[in-house]
């Protein structure tokens, strides 16, 4: 037992003189890209980064600059963070720099798959991912948003149930998550998917760092729960194929799970990774913006009163011409779309600067051949990526890069409503991420043939969610005599991040709300 006793300390003892080592060992003068320098054999800043990802980034950047190597886990890692870098990345050399193998690892973390995993992820990205990008443009999600919305609001009308009782308040995060995967589910699946299944998909979200990351965790919990919408999406699947009424998006992903002949289980494991994909960010997005405007009264009477001016503009014209005022539910069961008009600059920008403060993506790409990576397209620098080397697009780095934005590590919510910053950021194409007219870094929905295909419907659901918790629901935070969190105090809005979170920062705590319907409308 002594002898165990001192195995264990002489092993902590030189990890903890490792850490101290590789954290004050210069690089090498001259040295281009600079290395992060580390004594650990293939780990190498493996442990640094793992403990706090933007942290760790965060660091290097400021002390070796916007291009530095570093190696993790075994993998050396070019880490770019300046924005010409970034571009060529996603964008303009996307056939250069493959995503297959991270694909791959989220189908392994997602859905608990470890056969076929390649073939899996083709249909994903090369299949499943273009009939999505279809289904969910601008111009053809209409035939969607109609039945969330009504979902959406049945939901949400259960919280103000709750609320409205005094008994206590209720969870933010659950209103946003659960009333969003429920209009979610409906939506794509039809009325005949009935089942409750935010509680697992929130513990499997929970879970997702630590099993891509390989971290040590109680694993069981967040496997039940996978295994339970497992179940639940192949009995769906199972029914769909027998002739269920599907809308169009399934009906498609339905026909390519026929023409490839996956077994059950893999049908449902894509279709889960699917689901994830389109909870995870947008969740955790809606529940930072709602956190911010907690945290500022003036900024949500700013928000009511915007909303306020689109209620009346669009209210049902009355006798004489004399405009009815409708409350904000019935003017979104009228038009589903009601929202996406001009008039509402504020509550746009507040869901553009939540994103670019929160989200904390970073892309790797692994390399098919020799190439120059663009650097700074201006000064003519470039970086020599060998093949099977990676790059790591560091988002955040250009997202918190004070050369771009003022006070970069501040939410501030008209940042995008300004002369400087406005812009239309998706291209008059609709699929381009570089803005119309400023050279603002701005890589949100990512880039090139692996743009977010859902990303119309997330700003959508991220405004409406955002618009009706403001507005209709006039949610407050609740004192802490009234709830077990005892987040009794706006200074204590927003809450901390966690260090360890995946596309989008994750809260270390929920808050608490109150729901005050205002007019009455359902």
């Amino acid at each position: 037992m002594a002898l165990l006793d001192t195995v264990v300390v002489v092993t902590f003892a030189f990890i903890a003189i490792v850490f101290v080592s590789s954290h004050f060992r210069r690089p090498r003068a001259g040295e281009y890209p600079p290395v992060v320098p580390s004594f650990l054999p293939y780990i190498g800043t493996g442990i640094q980064y793992i403990r706090n990802p933007s942290g760790f980034l965060g660091s290097c950047l400021k002390e070796y600059g916007p291009v530095f190597k570093t190696r993790i886990g075994g993998r050396q890692l070019i880490v770019i963070s300046s924005p010409d870098g970034i571009n060529a990345i996603l964008r303009d050399q996307h056939n250069v720099f493959k995503s297959d193998f991270m694909h791959i690892e989220l189908i392994k973390a997602i859905a608990g798959l470890r056969e076929n995993l390649l073939p899996l992820q083709e249909i994903l990205q090369h299949q499943i991912a273009p009939m999505v990008g279809r289904t969910l443009a601008k111009t053809s999600m209409r035939k969607f948003t109609t039945t969330y919305v009504e979902r959406l609001l049945q939901e949400m009308n259960t919280f103000v149930a709750r609320s409205e009782k005094g008994t206590k308040a209720v969870s933010l995060m659950e209103v946003v998550g659960r009333s969003r995967l429920a209009a979610v589910c409906h939506a794509l699946f039809g009325p005949s998917f009935t089942d409750d299944i935010y509680d697992d998909m929130n513990c499997l979200d929970e879970s997702i760092y630590a099993r891509l990351h390989v971290v040590p965790f109680n694993w069981r919990r967040s496997a039940d729960a996978r295994k339970r919408l497992i179940d639940r999406l192949s009995t769906y699947i199972a029914q769909a194929e027998e002739g269920s009424t599907l809308g169009d998006l399934m009906s498609g992903t339905v026909d390519i799970f026929r023409a490839n002949k996956l077994s059950l289980e893999e049908k449902a494991g894509l279709l889960l990774v699917f689901l994830w994909g389109l909870y995870a960010n947008s969740t955790n997005v809606t529940f930072w913006a709602l956190a911010e405007i907690l945290a500022d009264e003036k900024l949500a009477a700013r928000l009511r009163a915007e909303i306020d001016g689109v209620v009346h503009a669009q209210g049902v014209i009355g006798r004489d011409n004399a405009p009815c005022v409708t409350d904000l539910p019935t003017l979104l069961r009228a038009d589903a779309h009601a929202l996406d008009g001009s008039g509402l600059s504020l509550l746009d920008s507040v869901v553009q600067e939540t994103i670019r403060l929160r989200q904390i993506s970073t892309p790797i790409r692994q390399a098919s051949c020799d190439t120059e990576l663009v650097v700074d397209a201006g000064a003519g620098q470039r970086v020599m990526v060998r093949k099977g080397e990676y790059v790591l697009a560091h988002l955040m780095g250009a997202h918190w890069d004070g050369r771009w934005y003022e006070q970069p590590n501040r939410f501030v919510p008209d940042r995008f409503a300004t002369s400087r910053y406005a812009s239309g950021l998706e291209g008059t194409d609709g699929e381009s991420t570089r803005p119309k007219r400023t050279g603002l870094p701005f890589f949100i929905w990512g880039g090139g043939r692996e743009i977010c295909k859902g990303r119309h419907l997330a700003v959508y659901e991220i405004k409406l969610l955002v618009a009706l918790c403001v507005y209709h629901l006039r949610i407050t935070h609740a004192d802490s005599d009234k709830h077990e969190f005892g987040l009794g105090s706006t200074k204590l809005l927003p809450p901390r991040a966690k260090k360890q979170s995946i596309g989008v920062q994750q809260t270390e705590h929920d808050v608490m709300v109150w729901m005050n319907p205002a007019g009455g409308g359902n």
